[in-house]
Formats: C-alpha cells, sequence, structure tokens
C-alpha cells in the first residue's frame, strides 16, 4: 500500500487534533504524558497547554471541513512551533524529555506537511 498525500494530510491533522483535544481535555495529564513531572504541573501550565489545543482545534475543525488555508496554516504554525520548542531545549527552564517529545511531535506533523505539499 503506498503512502499518499491524503494520508499524510489525515495523519497531519489526526496529530494536530488529538493533541488539541488532549489538551483541552486534560491538560494535566498531556503535561505528564509529555514528560513535566507531577510536582511542575501547574494551573498556569494548564491554560497554556489549553491556548495550544484551543488554535489546534480550531485549525482542525476548519480543515475537516475542507478549508484548504486551515490545513496549509498546520505546517506553517510547526515551524513556529518548532522555534519555540528548541528555544525551550536551549533554555533548560521545562524537563529536556518535554521539549525532546514537543521537537518530534511537531517535527513528524513537519514531515507529514511536506510529504503533503510534495506528492
Amino acid at each position: 500500500m503506498r503512502w499518499t498525500r491524503e494520508r499524510s494530510e489525515q495523519a497531519m491533522l489526526g496529530i494536530g487534533v488529538g493533541v488539541g483535544i488532549g489538551a483541552m481535555v486534560s491538560p494535566e495529564a498531556l503535561q505528564r504524558m509529555f514528560g513535566v513531572p507531577r510536582s511542575q504541573v501547574t494551573a498556569a501550565g494548564a491554560l497554556g497547554w489549553r491556548l495550544f489545543a484551543a488554535r489546534n482545534l480550531y485549525l482542525g475543525a476548519r480543515a475537516l471541513r475542507g478549508d484548504r488555508q486551515a490545513v496549509a496554516a498546520y505546517g506553517h504554525l510547526q515551524v513556529i512551533d518548532q522555534a519555540v520548542f528548541w528555544s525551550a531545549l536551549s533554555s533548560g527552564r521545562i524537563p529536556r524529555r518535554t521539549s525532546v517529545l514537543a521537537i518530534l511531535t511537531s517535527g513528524a506533523v513537519v514531515a507529514l506537511d511536506r510529504h503533503r505539499r510534495s506528492a
């Protein structure tokens, strides 16, 4: 079975919407999954993750309804997210595992978007 442009788009949106749902419903659980120790999970952190979720869910809803600009925005936003995640890694202010997992998750979306655009 060949990996198609459509599959890359579906996977990209699946990751974005999945992370968005997790961050909206239970940001504390998502933070722990991304390596933030329970002792460092804060209300401010949960708010930040919910803001991140709102962006992902808004774009995801538009993209799933066929808005091609929303689909295109996913990849562009991941490039910005990459800068934030790499900055977090270099600053050492959040757990290394958290930064690395965020970089890898975002990187998967960038790779899927690149394939989606080039196929």
